[in-house]
């Protein structure tokens, strides 16, 4: 496989995944702000639909790049992953956590079993 596409894949994958989010995260604070859920009642929730998100995208990026599916899901999620990093470190002045260093290396394993499940959805 080229480069070229491979990056392509990956590019797909993180789009798929920062539109998951946004979509998860629009509709969450909706229904927290018209509702009275509260915040730590749904926490899991948003780990749970962050977890199928990142592996949902790890999918995408392994049918696209249609081998090294694990390589591919990592990059794609460590390529969301460092934009969240970057944002929060350089836009909220805020270092990264133990627990979310924690989710985020859950993130990653979603995303690479999500990425070798799809290289091998290809051949069926």
């Amino acid at each position: 496989m080229q480069r070229s596409s491979r990056f392509n894949a990956i590019g797909t994958g993180m789009t798929v995944i920062i539109g998951l989010l946004i979509g998860c995260s629009i509709i969450f604070s909706i229904l927290l702000r018209f509702t009275a859920i509260s915040e730590g009642a749904i926490q899991w929730l948003l780990f749970i639909l962050a977890l199928f998100s990142f592996g949902i995208g790890g999918f995408v990026s392994g049918v696209r790049s249609k081998e090294r599916g694990m390589f591919t899901g990592v990059l794609t999620a460590f390529g969301v992953l460092l934009i969240i990093v970057l944002f929060q470190y350089l836009g909220y002045d805020s270092s990264l956590s133990g627990l979310q260093a924690v989710f985020f290396s859950s993130f990653l394993a979603s995303s690479a079993i999500g990425g070798a499940i799809g290289v091998n959805a290809v051949s069926l």
